[in-house]
């Protein structure tokens, strides 16, 4: 199995398991300080898994050399998806699945009376990502480069502690550079800021997004 995108390894180590002991996953990620962190996880481990240094757009792999490819929370950040994600056909044995994980920021809601102010927020946001419509974009994607057994499957991301979410998703310093690109003004969002402050400290903030899980197989 190859993923790509693996960051700490956090999500391979946990798969390790089912794929011992006559299989191995193969751990890619272009940050070399996250590469280094996951192997130093692993050490003593014992656990079949390999991290290489590389990056998405150019696999350093041999054509049809996995059973399975994965991404988790990856193609939101690279430039080029369709290129990684031709490349992850490219290195997949023929009748391979591929997964492909992805949070839709369209989908981001957060509960305030301030609707106006909260959409022009959420879509400054998501346009300003990378690839913040990437998840709903790959069911397509996968068609078009002709995999089959295409699938998607959503699955939402709920929170109601403020205070760890912000920590995550930064709505804050969100708000605050919004309003410094005139997408709404200041006094707008620290009025903003302090509802959902507000409604956190009330116990009844809340959040959600969905995630797509989309799945294909490549022809035999």
């Amino acid at each position: 199995m190859l993923e790509v995108g693996c960051g700490t390894g956090q999500d391979a180590l946990a798969l390790a398991g089912r794929v011992a002991p006559e299989g191995e996953i193969i751990c890619l990620d272009l940050s070399r300080a996250m590469i280094d962190e996951a192997r130093r996880r692993n050490q003593g481990t014992r656990l079949p898994v390999t991290f290489v240094q590389g990056d998405a757009h150019q696999l350093p792999f041999e054509d049809n050399a996995f059973d399975r490819c994965r991404a988790d929370r990856t193609f939101q950040h690279l430039p080029n998806p369709e290129r990684a994600l031709a490349e992850m056909i490219r290195v997949m044995k023929p009748g391979g699945l591929l997964l492909i994980v992805e949070p839709d920021h369209e989908t981001l809601v957060v509960d305030t009376p301030y609707k106006d102010v909260t959409r022009r927020f959420l879509a400054f946001r998501a346009d300003g990502l990378c690839q913040g419509d990437i998840a709903h974009r790959l069911f397509a994607l996968y068609r078009e480069r002709g995999l089959t057994e295409v699938g998607v499957e959503p699955m939402t991301e709920v929170a109601t502690d403020y205070a760890a979410i912000n920590g995550v998703m930064g709505f804050d310093r969100g708000m605050r550079t919004t309003a410094e690109h005139g997408v709404v003004t200041r006094a707008e969002a620290e009025r903003w800021i302090a509802y959902v402050e507000e409604a956190a400290r009330a116990g009844h903030f809340f959040y959600a997004m969905t995630f797509f899980i989309t799945t294909g197989r490549k022809p035999a």
